[in-house]
């Protein structure tokens, strides 16, 4: 590649180079460091696809540029950022009214290597206020309760909501705390007068279980 990277990103800006480049600067501390960097990074990532960044942990992001896990915790938070803004960049969202548009919403987990418990919140014609990740870890009744679920529905002013979460196993099939789960938030829901409209659990490759299709809502 003709260049150096400094160079070829003050010629064509950075939505002229590659994600490779955008990741080493990223993972580069001193701009003096960038050429040490570049060929370590391209050979940590080559072939790995942009859409699977977001998977790795600090850890993995460490071992290839030397950054601490704070750092490390950054740059992941940076990619979070992005994703997030691209997100809110498609226009107004249509309504969700079925168990595949609410999966969509959660397909993001999909390759998750942790469980990842998320709320997606509504206004009065079901279409999306806002997404927030609840709990990220095994999820249980101690760690995913009903006050921290209904706490971002009030901040929200939603008049309901549908939960997801992922099974890194890859294997959608609901276990017992989900079902257990699903009906403390329908409770709660009931009682504060944000319905709760289903729970989908994401799987692999595309695969999802709806708790509302179960009719366990």
């Amino acid at each position: 590649m003709s260049g150096t990277l400094w160079a070829r990103v003050q010629q064509n800006g950075v939505e002229g180079v590659s994600a490779t480049d955008l990741l080493t600067l990223m993972a580069t501390r001193r701009c003096e460091d960038l050429e040490t960097n570049e060929p370590e990074v391209r050979t940590y990532f080559q072939g790995y696809p942009v859409a699977r960044y977001k998977d790795l942990s600090p850890t993995e992001f460490a071992e290839c540029s030397g950054l601490d896990l704070f750092e490390s915790i950054r740059l992941l938070a940076a990619i979070e950022l992005g994703r997030r803004a691209g997100a809110s960049n498609q226009g107004p969202k249509a309504a969700v009214t079925d168990a595949q548009k609410a999966f969509e919403l959660f397909r993001h987990l999909e390759n998750r290597k942790q469980e990842h418990f998320c709320a997606a919140f509504f206004d009065s014609k079901a279409q999306l206020i806002a997404q927030k990740t609840i709990h990220v870890g095994t999820l249980n009744m101690s760690v995913v309760g009903s006050r921290e679920v209904f706490r971002e529905a009030v901040r929200c002013n939603a008049a309901s909501l549908i939960v997801g979460h992922n099974h890194p196993s890859g294997d959608p099939e609901p276990s017992p705390e989900d079902i257990e789960v699903t009906k403390r938030l329908i409770e709660a829901g009931s009682l504060l007068d944000t319905p709760l409209m289903d729970h989908i659990i994401v799987g692999h490759d595309g695969k999802f279980v709806s708790l509302c299709e179960r009719g366990h809502l």
